[in-house]
């Protein structure tokens, strides 16, 4: 066997990593200088011996399918981790790179290439505990978060409620109820801020993904709008919107945004809002369209800033709703851009992968739209 290895020995005898040959049953026939480097042993030590007998008890039965593989499939070489026991007793991560050359004249055994890999795994190791006390301390974080703003809301009532009967029940004068009426509406305005930090804090958070009909989520959003959809004067309309993957409460906190600045930010006339659906590849592109006040190309980008606000100021706001919106669609992947220009509408677009190819191909590539309906038939 000496002499079947001589011509490559010489060129592997002080390489980094060791290599082994070794037979079909597992036996090691010949090992490089190299493997005292890595497991402390002398190459006469481990001539003879089964390699399977030097791997850890619990990646035994993977080492041992993975030699099977080889031996089965012989073109092209396999890798695998696992420890390995070194002379001193302790087990060292070892990645494997197994070739079969049991067909090869000149070599007629099994090749495998070793190098330690200790540092990799303790690195992984390492990442693997810190995520998971990241997300342990995000979920006490966010425990924390719904816990205090409860707290903050109740004495927000008790302001709002108190101001309010001392408004309705005391004589005031003008100047009087006038402040009386700024502690109403900065309650007003503070809980809008608890609301919507908590939102914008949750959508960093994963959530499982299911099939959510768009439709469907538009429908609750325009429900839970539809005293502002109707004090405007609104009209909606809609194509035929798909199914997805992804979070249902999330889709409709983000239609019930876009949906909300475009009645929020009209121009003089009645808002006009289209949501649409265009099929490229494997993607929905879904765009909220509007024909209200529009957003200058110089502000576009920071719209999605959080508490960044480029409209007029006295409309009430926190500048957090297209942050939330933004959190949401990088949830899944997917692109949140804005095309408008100013005094002539806006469309929000964001991107969202098709379910799955059965339905898509059921789906015309840009769906018919539906025509304008009023809140009280969108919400039949």
């Amino acid at each position: 066997m000496a002499a079947t290895f001589r011509g490559f020995e010489s060129l592997i005898e002080h390489g980094p990593d060791a290599i082994s040959v070794i037979d079909p049953q597992g036996d090691i026939l010949y090992g490089s200088a190299s493997i005292a480097k890595i497991f402390g042993y002398g190459p006469e030590e481990l001539v003879g011996r089964n390699c399977l007998d030097l791997i850890h008890p619990e990646d035994r039965a993977r080492a041992n399918r993975a030699l099977q593989e080889i031996l089965s499939q012989p073109s092209g070489p396999l890798v695998w981790d696992a420890r390995i026991l070194h002379k001193d007793g302790s087990y060292t991560w070892v990645e494997s790179t197994v070739s079969n050359l049991l067909l090869e004249a000149e070599v007629q055994a099994i090749v495998v290439h070793q190098r330690n890999i200790d540092a990799r795994k303790a690195a992984e190791q390492e990442r693997k505990q810190h995520l998971e006390e990241l997300a342990r301390s995000n979920a006490r974080l966010e425990e924390f978060a719904y816990t205090a703003a409860h707290d903050l809301r109740e004495p927000l009532r008790a302001i709002s409620a108190y101001t309010e009967m001392i408004i309705q029940e005391t004589p005031l004068d003008a100047n009087t109820r006038q402040m009386a009426k700024f502690i109403v509406d900065g309650t007003v305005r503070m809980s809008r801020l608890i609301d919507d930090l908590l939102s914008f804090a949750s959508t960093g958070m994963p959530a499982p993904n299911r099939r959510v009909h768009l439709q469907n989520a538009v429908e609750q959003a325009m429900q839970n709008l539809a005293l502002d959809i109707t004090s405007s004067g609104a009209r909606i309309s809609q194509d035929r919107l798909p199914t997805v993957l992804g979070n249902e409460i999330h889709l409709v906190r983000l239609f019930q945004n876009l949906i909300g600045n475009a009645v929020k930010y009209r121009g003089t006339e009645p808002p006009e809002i289209h949501v649409g659906a265009h099929l490229r590849g494997h993607e929905w592109t879904i765009g909220v369209e509007d024909n209200g006040l529009g957003i200058a190309r110089e502000d576009q980008a920071r719209v999605f800033m959080p508490f960044m606000r480029v409209a007029n100021r006295n409309i009430p706001g926190t500048g957090l709703g297209l942050a939330v919106c933004k959190n949401i669609v990088a949830e899944w992947g997917g692109k949140l851009w804005v095309e408008s220009e100013s005094t002539a509408g806006s469309t929000f677009s964001f991107t969202i992968a098709a379910e799955d190819s059965d339905h898509v191909a059921g789906l015309d590539r840009q769906l018919p739209s539906d025509s304008l309906r009023s809140i009280n038939e969108c919400r039949s």
